[in-house]
């Protein structure tokens, strides 16, 4: 039914690729909460197309305990939800998508020793279990805890490889990671890096273009194939660009605080 998902979060994404920018913070003696939240437009039209709000749950160490992502259509209206669980594990969190108006689910319910993953189409359901080994591996929004986790190789030049469970898919497929080039965004010293298949997957599948800043540790912008779908095409947008920081755009609509 859908291309291979977008490498989120948190989503790196974070969901896609999250510890990214805080829109507000909250927090108590165990946990912290923290808001962020994307913007994503067709890459090549520059069309707007939805919003992205995660709301993260944090430890008082910084590790990512739940989150919930909520998906707005240009109208403000919610068209897809994520609840995502890190406690089991660090970069395959449990979790579950639904898109309610296409009749569509996915997600991971366990990981251990294996990843069982499935998807749901108009109440036909599919689930497999997937292999862990070996590591390093990802799923969802735990991509980008992997990218950070990895972040002082890619940063030297070296080419990275992984295994990233594809619940849409499910199905668990090789991957590889590189620096590109080092850039300036709104003022910040920033590295994009390359993700594509590791494997003759990489002539048929477009690559993702991740833009972190130079530390690691914030995803700024994110390129490629969508996890949300098009109304229009019952399809996942084939190329989006989802920026984080900034101020929102004026096309933008979610319930705010």
């Amino acid at each position: 039914m859908m291309p291979l998902p977008r490498l989120v979060l948190s989503s790196a994404v974070r969901a896609a690729c999250l510890a990214v920018w805080m829109w507000g913070s909250t927090a108590t003696a165990q946990t912290t909460s923290d808001t962020v939240v994307g913007f994503a437009r067709d890459l090549t039209t520059e069309r707007y197309l939805y919003t992205e709000v995660h709301e993260l749950s944090s430890a008082p160490d910084g590790r990512v305990l739940s989150g919930v992502s909520r998906y707005f259509d240009p109208q403000g209206r919610e068209v897809a939800r994520k609840t995502l669980d890190y406690r089991f594990h660090r970069t395959v969190p449990r979790y579950r998508l639904d898109i309610p108006a296409q009749g569509y689910a996915e997600g991971i319910v366990a990981e251990n020793p294996d990843a069982v993953a499935f998807k749901s189409y108009k109440g036909k359901e599919e689930r497999r279990s997937l292999p862990m080994a070996p590591a390093p591996v990802a799923a969802d929004s735990g991509f980008n805890q992997l990218i950070m986790d990895l972040w002082p190789r890619i940063r030297a030049g070296e080419t990275v490889r992984f295994g990233l469970i594809v619940a849409g898919r499910t199905a668990r497929y090789e991957f590889r990671a590189r620096r590109m080039e080092d850039v300036t965004i709104q003022g910040t010293a920033a590295t994009r890096v390359r993700v594509e298949p590791d494997s003759v997957l990489r002539f048929v599948v477009d690559p993702i273009v991740l833009t972190y800043d130079i530390a690691g540790t914030r995803l700024m912008v994110y390129e490629g194939v969508s996890n949300i779908l098009d109304p229009e095409t019952g399809k996942v947008y084939p190329k989006v660009r989802i920026t984080y920081g900034g101020p929102a755009p004026a096309e933008a609509r979610w319930p705010r605080p």
